[in-house]
């Protein structure tokens, strides 16, 4: 593994830091809160890599006192509701039974080809109630005289915690790209268009541009990916995403 330069690794973590703080002000994450969960993180990244290893190895590599080595073991992140529901809206597009002339066609809530059918066939870990009450709460769907009628693919939570759970979802494979090309574990494709002095109405038509082109990749990469799972599963995962920022520059 590759090492990075202390003095640039810190200020690439102070970097990242900074929107993250903003985050934690606005979710009132204190100073101690933030300590504890970054042990918590170290704790399960040295037991990622040295699975065998004891207590007092991974304090030893951490900095963290042994005691709490053995509280934090084991910590779990709670599933999300918004990916079960993203998993029914894949197979919704792609599955021969729930199509009509290649559109999602309407849905009952019963029946062999029905919405409870369907979240059945997506194999998530949620009651058809939960998953057809978050799709409507996003405008995903929308359900009118017995029928559910698909709107879009485009998964954005409206619960709060779902959008934390989605967010986490989204960037910590994006960090951990970023992370394994610099220490050199592995190279993969993490690249970013930056443009810093453009007018407001050029960024906007960039950001439209960009949106339709994004959607675009990803429904085609949804579409094989859902083929490819259907005709053999293995245990690796896939993620590839796209983002826009854009935001007045200080003079």
């Amino acid at each position: 593994m590759e090492r990075i330069d202390k003095t640039l690794s810190e200020q690439m973590l102070l970097a990242l830091l900074q929107p993250m703080a903003r985050l934690m002000i606005e979710n009132d994450i204190s100073l101690a809160g933030a300590v504890e969960l970054l042990k918590s993180a170290l704790v399960a990244e040295a037991y990622a890599q040295t699975p065998d290893v004891s207590a007092s190895h991974v304090s030893l590599m951490t900095g963290v006192h042994r005691k709490d080595i053995k509280r934090l073991e084991g910590a779990n992140q709670p599933p999300s509701k918004a990916s079960a529901a993203a998993r029914v809206l894949t197979l919704w597009q792609n599955e021969p039974d729930y199509l009509e002339d290649g559109q999602p066609r309407m849905l009952t809530r019963q029946g062999d080809a029905g919405f409870d059918a369907l979240v059945g066939l997506a194999k998530v870990d949620a009651a058809p109630a939960t998953v057809l009450s978050v799709l409507l709460a996003s405008g995903n769907i929308i359900e009118k005289d017995g029928l559910i009628r698909f709107e879009t693919a485009s998964m954005v939570p409206q619960d709060r915690d779902e959008k934390l759970r989605a967010a986490v979802a989204t960037l910590v494979p994006h960090l951990d790209t970023t992370v394994g090309n610099l220490t050199g574990e592995t190279q993969h494709w993490d690249q970013a268009l930056r443009y810093s002095h453009l007018s407001k109405e050029a960024a906007d038509e960039l950001e439209k541009d960009a949106n339709r082109m994004a959607l675009d990749m990803l429904q085609a990469l949804n579409k094989k990916a859902n083929a490819l799972q259907q005709k053999e599963e293995g245990m690796t995962l896939f993620v590839a995403g796209t983002y826009v920022n854009k935001k007045v520059q200080d003079q």
